[in-house]
């Protein structure tokens, strides 16, 4: 029954789809791209979309459409990645805060608080301006920044579900606590944390394109998103097709993140109904 709620969900299908479509362009980036997406040829710089270039080319007469399909391996991978990495540092500690509690719960959720105070901007940017620009140090000061909301989140799920009457009566069958978190209450907080990370998936790709427009994630002449942006500013009244395409491609992912996140959510909320 819950197949046949998924299956039926058009964004979610939908979202799926689109999210499916990037990532095949991704990998075959080198076989799909008509040019070098690093190759300058000024002589043909700022061209209007052509047969030869589908989506024009930049100022330095590059093409934009092979940098879009280059671009989504470093902006939808990166972000995946991010992703991944925030749930493998948060999932245990909001598990443990959320289950145990106690002094170690109140240690975490002081620093949660206080990492949550500063917006994830500013804080993202104070990070990288210490370590340095670059896809690496980028990578890093996301991971360190978004934890806090990750662990938040994870330990609201983990209390509510140790409350319920399934864990108590597992308690009183012997299950020791490692147990009770990997096989009763694991379960029961990961589908709305794929709710989450999809949509969050699709607010990091956002970040990660404001960064490299300020300089301070991907560097150029990587072909990313973001750095696409940020070199199309200066020309975009003269030569629109230079941000238009990079933007339609953030707006393209971060649509098909909110769909699959929306439609999850959805999905969860029916098939509880029918359950019940």
């Amino acid at each position: 029954m819950k197949h046949s709620v998924y299956l039926s969900n058009k964004s979610l299908l939908a979202g799926v789809g689109f999210l499916l479509l990037i990532g095949l362009a991704g990998f075959l980036a080198p076989w799909l791209a008509p040019h070098d997406p690093l190759l300058i040829n000024l002589s043909n710089r700022l061209a209007p979309p052509s047969w030869s270039y589908p989506f024009g080319t930049d100022h330095l007469g590059r093409c934009i459409l092979s940098r879009v399909l280059f671009g989504s391996r470093i902006s939808a991978l990166f972000a995946l990645f991010i992703v991944v990495c925030t749930f493998v540092i948060s999932l245990p500690i909001g598990l443990f805060t959320g289950y145990v509690r106690g002094r170690g719960d109140h240690f975490f959720m002081r620093l949660i608080d206080g990492t949550l105070a500063i917006p994830d901007i500013v804080l993202t940017i104070a990070i990288v301006g210490v370590l340095g620009p670059g896809l690496i140090h980028m990578t890093l000061a996301i991971v360190l920044v978004r934890w806090a909301g990750y662990v938040r989140f994870i330990r609201s799920l983990v209390r509510n579900a140790s409350q319920t009457d399934y864990i108590l009566s597992a308690r009183m069958s012997g299950n020791n606590h490692v147990r009770i978190m990997r096989r009763y209450i694991l379960p029961k907080v990961f589908p709305p944390l794929l709710v989450y990370g999809a949509l969050d998936t699709g607010k990091v790709v956002l970040l990660m394109a404001g960064l490299s427009f300020l300089g301070l994630g991907t560097q150029p002449p990587a072909p990313e998103w973001g750095v696409m942006l940020h070199d199309a500013v200066a020309y975009f009244q003269v030569a629109p097709h230079t941000i238009i395409f990079p933007g339609l491609a953030i707006m393209l992912f971060v649509s098909a993140c909110q769909l699959i996140g929306e439609a999850q959510n959805k999905s969860q909320l029916i098939a509880g109904k029918r359950i019940a």
